[in-house]
């Protein structure tokens, strides 16, 4: 259960990450109508009346519904919501208030971000899982087995899920420039696997440079930043794949 728990924390946070998309937005109805539903779910799991939320269940998640633990949350905030397939189908993002069965944090509750997926049957919205999407962490997939779990997970977490902030970090988070001068920030790689990194976005004048984008445990890459005659401040980011979160550079002008 502890395990399931930060992996959902940790799929949480990478998926809160993404930038809201202007391009997606659904009828207001549509809408509505899902907000009304996750809702309705989450209040049910506050209540503790978990077979009415199985009502809301899809057909073919009811046996994972039925086998899970059923977390009980003491208050939740609907985050945000990604829609696809013509609106049929969502992500949504929970902000729960929860108590966690782990050292530390037994006696007081924590919010985090926890990832759901709904889908429309029969004109109404539905909870469901996908089983493979379970098995996709930040540090690989999960496959059975008998034995240990072969993905480390880190053995502790934070009130505010800080720790996957922190898995790959920046020695700097801005820089100062002047025309045909460098800059170099190292990424540092925290976590206990592979983490892959690219840069976003881009300021005026400034080119931007990975020495290697795939990093190993325990590995660094250099970010190079050159200024040329044209320079402007402004902001990259450097976004970490595996669990999108976005590192912030701001560069200054001298």
């Amino acid at each position: 259960m502890f395990r399931l728990t930060i992996l959902a924390l940790l799929a949480g946070v990478s998926f809160a990450q993404n930038a809201d998309d202007p391009f997606n937005r659904p009828p207001a109805e549509v809408d509505q109508a899902l907000r009304a539903r996750i809702a309705e779910f989450y209040q049910y799991h506050v209540d503790k009346e978990f077979r009415k939320a199985e009502a809301l269940v899809a057909e073919d998640t009811k046996e994972f519904y039925y086998s899970h633990n059923k977390p009980g949350y003491l208050s939740f905030q609907i985050v945000r919501i990604d829609y696809s397939d013509n609106f049929t189908r969502a992500k949504a993002v929970v902000n729960c208030e929860q108590y966690v069965m782990f050292p530390g944090f037994a006696d007081r509750p924590i919010k985090a971000p926890i990832p759901s997926t709904w889908k429309v049957v029969d004109g109404k919205w539905y909870w469901y899982v996908d089983p493979e999407a379970l098995r996709m962490t930040p540090f690989g997939k999960m496959t059975p087995g008998a034995g240990p779990a072969s993905v480390p997970i880190p053995a502790m977490i934070s009130q505010n899920t800080d720790f996957v902030m922190k898995l790959v970090k920046t020695d700097k988070d801005s820089v100062s420039l002047r025309p045909g001068q460098s800059e170099a920030v190292t990424i540092m790689n925290g976590a206990p696997g592979n983490m892959t990194v690219t840069i976003l976005g881009s300021v005026p004048g400034v080119e931007a440079t990975l020495d290697h984008a795939s990093l190993k445990i325990g590995d660094k890459a250099v970010l190079t930043l050159k200024a040329g005659e044209g320079v402007r401040p402004g902001q990259l980011n450097v976004r970490v794949e595996e669990t999108g979160v976005m590192l912030p550079i701001r560069v200054l002008v001298r």
